[in-house]
């Protein structure tokens, strides 16, 4: 049986993802060909990145080794080999350029097969930003050969590339020898809060009228503009080049689709989110840092792996999930000792605080507006908050005093300290004023 469709798979949806899947079928030809084949082919060749010394980089390949078929992989690795090079000129009026057909002989790959390969790609590979969600495709019973474009002519991926690249050299240069992953993690996690800003401005309507930068590292990283697709992938490709494994995850958030990451440490899985961390409020920038899946779960539903969804599913026939919003790879995260605020916040162990009282002191000094601090899991949280503030004696007060008795030239006014609590990540917020 003789198969040539164009399938059109958009990996964007509404906040961050995009989602649009449908299927154009062509004529079938005479020969193992799609109906467009244009040559010849311009190289891009990017400038090097040059990471930063004594990290040595990793290169994702979880999504690729969750494929099933060898068929699959060496589709995979046959289009990740010709992504760079372009043709000079579109071929039709959507500005489409096309890349050299791939072929894969000895398999009849299926459209959901091909779509989960093409997914897999992009999931590993974050700085391959332009190709578009046109697909040629063709099979039979021992070929299947497929057309990709890239939305850019070569001169200006040329031109984006090196923009990505340039910015991201000029940040592996800030970061220091000899760092933890978990300290590598928060330099990518901080510096892209600081950089970049949410798209207050994306439709969630019609997803034609937002720019495609705003899904993309480039978006992210040169623009300083995206939604959280953006975020996560500047996140995923950033920290791949300090030697730290990082994926992204798709899912749902406030009933939107939504995508974030999942990073390693050690032999550890854990959920960040940043950009659900990316607002005003201090307090709250490390809520979705290195979470468990418990606590990711409270407010964030995990697309199902691919393995579970029927071709029609993958392929998007029935409008309910596609091949752009499934994973391929979801890693268990069940530990939290890596958890920003179990890591840098001060502890409440019992209620004589002295941890507390030392890390109260220090805010103080630098004149903090909030003092945060985790309630350590040998306490219950709910008994924690009420004898800190609503039952005598009110240990909380108890601190202040302490610390007040060590400052001089002001003191922490203990009748105006509001606090706000996030019961999942176990951490008590104070505002602090001073008098």
């Amino acid at each position: 049986m003789k198969r040539i469709i164009l399938l059109l798979t958009s990996l964007l949806s509404v906040l961050c993802l995009g989602s649009c899947s449908m299927i154009r079928y062509l004529p079938v030809p005479d020969s193992h060909a799609t109906d467009e084949t244009v040559t010849p082919y311009l190289e891009v060749v990017p400038k090097e990145l040059t990471y930063s010394q004594g990290y040595t980089p990793v290169v994702s390949r979880y999504s690729y080794d969750r494929l099933p078929l060898e068929g699959e992989k060496q589709l995979y690795t046959k289009l990740l080999a010709v992504c760079y090079d372009i043709a000079p000129d579109a071929t039709d009026e959507v500005e489409r350029y096309a890349m050299p057909q791939v072929e894969v002989q000895g398999y009849s790959l299926t459209e959901a097969q091909v779509r989960t390969a093409v997914k897999a790609l992009t999931d590993d590979h974050p700085e391959i930003f332009w190709t578009t969600g046109t697909i040629g495709y063709y099979s039979d019973e021992n070929t299947t050969i497929i057309q990709v474009y890239s939305k850019c002519s070569p001169e200006e991926i040329d031109t984006r590339v090196n923009a990505v690249r340039s910015v991201a050299n000029e940040f592996y240069a800030t970061v220091p020898d000899g760092l933890s992953a978990f300290e590598r993690e928060l330099m990518v996690h901080d510096y892209l809060l600081e950089r970049v800003a949410y798209d207050k401005d994306v439709d969630m309507v019609n997803f034609d009228n937002n720019s495609p930068d705003i899904y993309t590292v480039y978006g992210a990283l040169v623009n300083q503009v995206a939604v959280c697709e953006g975020y996560a992938r500047a996140f995923q490709m950033l920290l791949n080049g300090l030697g730290v494994d990082c994926v992204g995850v798709m899912g749902r958030s406030e009933d939107q689709l939504h995508m974030w990451n999942a990073v390693r440490l050690d032999d550890n899985w854990y959920q960040t989110d940043v950009t659900w961390d990316d607002r005003e409020e201090p307090y709250a920038r490390y809520i979705y840092f290195n979470v468990t899946d418990e606590v990711m779960g409270d407010d964030h539903t995990t697309s199902p792996l691919f393995t579970m969804l029927s071709d029609d599913e993958i392929n998007g026939v029935d409008g309910t999930y596609s091949a752009g919003i499934m994973n391929l790879f979801i890693p268990t995260c069940t530990d939290s000792t890596m958890g920003y605020y179990y890591q840098k916040s001060p502890h409440l162990t019992d209620y004589d605080g002295e941890d507390i009282k030392r890390g109260l002191l220090q805010s103080a000094l630098n004149r903090e507006e909030y003092f945060v601090f985790y309630v350590d899991e040998a306490l219950d949280y709910d008994s924690a908050v009420y004898n800190l503030f609503t039952d005598y004696p009110q240990y909380f007060f108890d601190y202040v005093s302490a610390v007040n008795n060590t400052l001089t030239d002001y003191s922490i006014d203990s009748s105006n300290a509001g606090y706000y609590m996030h019961k999942k990540s176990r951490i008590l917020a104070v505002e602090l004023h001073y008098y």
